[in-house]
C-alpha cells in the first residue's frame, strides 16, 4: 500500500469518527431540547391553569425559531384541558394557548 493511499484511509477513518462523536452529541443536544420544550411548557400551561400533571408531546426539532408541544392534562373535577405551547428559542420564553376544551375550534 502506498503512504498516500494509507494517509487516505487514516484521514477516512479519523473523519468518519469524528462524524459519529458529532452526531451522538447533536442527538443529545436535541434531547436536551426537547425536554426543556416540555419542562418550560408545562411550567406556562401550570401558571396559567393550576393543573399539575400534564402528558406532553414535543416536536423533536420545533420549527426555525420555536420549540413546539401539546400538552393535555385534567383540572379540578376531571375536566380535560389541551394547550399549544410555543418556546422561543433565543430567548427560552415559553407562551401557551388553549385551556378548556372549547377553548378550540373547530375547522
Amino acid at each position: 500500500m502506498s503512504k498516500s493511499l494509507v494517509r487516505a484511509v487514516i484521514g477516512a477513518s479519523l473523519a468518519l469518527s469524528f462524524a459519529g462523536s458529532a452526531a451522538a452529541s447533536s442527538d443529545d443536544a436535541w434531547l436536551a431540547f426537547q425536554k426543556e420544550v416540555a419542562t418550560r411548557c408545562k411550567a406556562a400551561a401550570t401558571k396559567d391553569s393550576g393543573v399539575k400533571t400534564w402528558t406532553v408531546a414535543v416536536s423533536a426539532f420545533g420549527s426555525q425559531n420555536f420549540g413546539m408541544a401539546i400538552l393535555t392534562g385534567k383540572a379540578q373535577g376531571g375536566a380535560p384541558v389541551k394547550y399549544a405551547c410555543a418556546m422561543d428559542k433565543k430567548t427560552k420564553a415559553a407562551e401557551v394557548a388553549g385551556g378548556e376544551p372549547s377553548g378550540w375550534a373547530p375547522n
